[in-house]
């Protein structure tokens, strides 16, 4: 099922795509591949304006690394929307229904940007500390950035510092991060600090979601448990 929504889905415009997204539809990387159900998942958050086609890079490394490509899931969410808050509700169902094909393992989770942030919501808020064991941001605006001043809707209010959502989370739900002094996105780029923290190679905010340097800091973090 989830195969064939995604080949009904390759000519759906971005636009209607982010609708779709509201459902929170799964999208695994594995297209032959049949995942044994001890097989450790992994969920993959993007950030705002973003979907699972960030992650073709990172995943592409992880199976050159042996992971299977069908432990790799993506969820999609409308950020243009929705608040954040609503989204880590979403994220809630998706994670519950992957690991239902999974044996009911803990899932990892690794974000980047904006995703940061819903997870960290639904780790605090939503029963994620009981659902998820490694939680990896990359490039989080964990004490929100400074774009978020100009922003309209929902979901990238939430960005600013001081906004609600932030003083609601009050540094909650961090784990691990990565960062770059080079983000660009994160103002002041420090502010992607959060948990135990490992500053990357100097790498734009979508840089990192391809250059290896961050990849092997995010895969470190990943793999420890």
């Amino acid at each position: 099922m989830k195969k064939t929504l995604l080949k009904l889905l390759g000519g759906i415009s971005l636009t209607t795509l982010a609708f779709l997204s509201t459902t929170a539809f799964a999208s695994s990387g594995g297209e032959t591949e049949t995942c044994d159900a001890n097989t450790k998942p992994i969920v993959f958050v993007h950030g705002y304006l973003g979907g699972n086609f960030n992650w073709t890079d990172i995943w592409n490394y992880l199976e050159a690394d042996g992971y299977a490509r069908c432990s790799l899931y993506g969820f999609e969410y409308a950020s243009t929307w929705n608040s954040n808050a609503t989204s880590a509700q979403q994220l809630a169902d998706f994670v519950a229904d992957v690991r239902a094909d999974h044996n009911n393992q803990q899932v990892t989770i690794v974000s980047h940007s904006n995703g940061g942030l819903v997870t960290r919501w639904y780790r605090e808020f939503e029963g994620g500390y009981a659902a998820n064991d490694r939680f990896v941001a990359l490039a989080a605006p964990h004490n929100g950035t400074t774009w978020g001043y100009v922003c309209w809707d929902l979901a990238c209010r939430d960005l600013s510092p001081g906004s609600d959502f932030l003083n609601t989370l009050a540094g909650r739900g961090c784990d691990r991060s990565v960062w770059s002094d080079s983000d660009g996105i994160v103002l002041p780029a420090e502010s992607a600090i959060c948990g135990i923290s490992t500053q990357t190679t100097s790498a734009s905010h979508l840089g990192l979601l391809w250059d290896l340097q961050a990849y092997q800091d995010v895969k470190s973090h990943m793999e420890d448990l």
